[in-house]
């Protein structure tokens, strides 16, 4: 992975950054329990000052990379867009530089699938909580195909995940109508 991609890098380490450095509605940290399905998620709660984010520049996270969890559920990541663009990477999550070889949005397909969170779980050590190291993280051999096979591959999962998105919309209203035809019949029969 590491040269695959512009490089692993960890957050902060707890002695760089204190529970007195956290303000409300600054710039926000982004941990494992701010990476959904879906993206980022920001705790107003869990941000910092200008000044502070300044001493912790080397955390800074950019649109194109990727911030995976380090701690807890392996394979929780997400790109960093353009609305994160300047968030800092947490203490609980480790960032991916883009490079020219892999597409980011490859990379968190990717490393969300099924067989690379079992990968990622044995490599993590921890008898409590799963804890992966950068060393192991580095290390992860992918696979990685052209640069043109991986945008195929991500438009492809991109479009079934579209069409299942549709799907599962419709199914939802059949099942509404479903109970309200319920109801109505309940409503007649008693009447």
């Amino acid at each position: 992975l590491s040269e695959a991609t512009g490089g692993v890098l960890t957050g902060p380490f707890g002695s760089l950054l204190h529970k007195s450095d956290y303000v409300e509605d600054g710039i926000p940290l982004v941990n494992p329990a701010h990476i959904t399905e879906t993206g980022i998620e920001p705790d107003p709660r869990k941000t910092v000052s200008k000044t502070t984010a300044r001493q912790l520049s080397n955390y800074i996270m950019r649109a194109g990379d990727i911030v995976i969890g380090r701690r807890g559920e392996m394979g929780r990541c997400a790109l960093v867009t353009d609305a994160e663009d300047g968030w800092l990477c947490g203490t609980g999550s480790f960032f991916i530089k883009p490079s020219s070889r892999c597409d980011p949005r490859y990379l968190v397909r990717f490393l969300r699938s099924n067989g690379c969170r079992q990968r990622l779980e044995k490599l993590a050590g921890g008898a409590v909580m799963p804890n992966l190291s950068n060393a192991d993280l580095g290390k992860l051999s992918i696979a990685l195909p052209s640069i043109d096979r991986q945008k195929t591959v991500v438009e492809a999962i991109d479009a079934l995940a579209a069409e299942t998105q549709r799907l599962e919309a419709i199914y939802q209203q059949k099942l509404a109508a479903l109970g309200e035809l319920k109801k109505s019949l309940l409503h007649r029969a008693f009447n």
